[in-house]
């Protein structure tokens, strides 16, 4: 993999892991907030949803370039170099391509008009900037579909040659 898309991977992968930590900082807060002090507000709570989604989309592209998805390897382990590359190939090309293409350009109307309005939280008092996150996910899907088609084109796509 280049070491642009490397350094972009890591970045958005520590991204990922920095949002759990604050979202499990401010969910401590927000219980502690309105169990204990019986005191919170509308935003907190977006700000946990905000957190979690963004936890979830940030590592996606770690998760293709890594093949650190959670499989069931009935037949594939036993399958040749070859005969694995061939079906990665057909999935990455034939399935999730396609699929992220398709989401990325459905996906893409609904965050464009969410930018023309800069949409906030659909909560009353929530936080803004509810279409960045539209935003997250459109380029999520985009970034799959494009990194599917830079995987399917490499010779072995996940370099699980020097493994064997």
């Amino acid at each position: 993999m280049g070491q642009g898309i490397t350094r972009i991977v890591n970045i958005l992968k520590s991204g990922g892991g920095y949002c759990i930590i604050a979202l499990l900082l401010a969910q401590t807060l927000v219980v502690a907030l309105r169990y204990v002090f019986s005191f919170g507000w509308p935003w907190a709570l977006d700000l946990l949803v905000y957190l979690f989604f963004l936890s979830v989309v940030f590592p996606g592209l770690a998760v293709l370039f890594g093949n650190v998805s959670v499989r069931v390897d009935v037949f594939y382990a036993g399958w040749s170099a070859r005969r694995r590359h061939l079906v990665d190939r057909i999935a990455l090309l034939g399935l999730l391509a396609p699929a992220m293409g398709y989401a990325a350009w459905t996906s893409w109307g609904t965050t464009r008009r969410s930018w023309a309005v800069l949409e906030s939280s659909p909560t009353y008092g929530g936080l803004p900037g509810y279409f960045l996150l539209k935003t997250c996910l459109t380029v999520l899907f985009a970034g799959l579909a494009i990194g599917a088609v830079i995987l399917a084109l490499r010779a072995d796509p996940y370099g699980t040659a020097a493994e064997e």
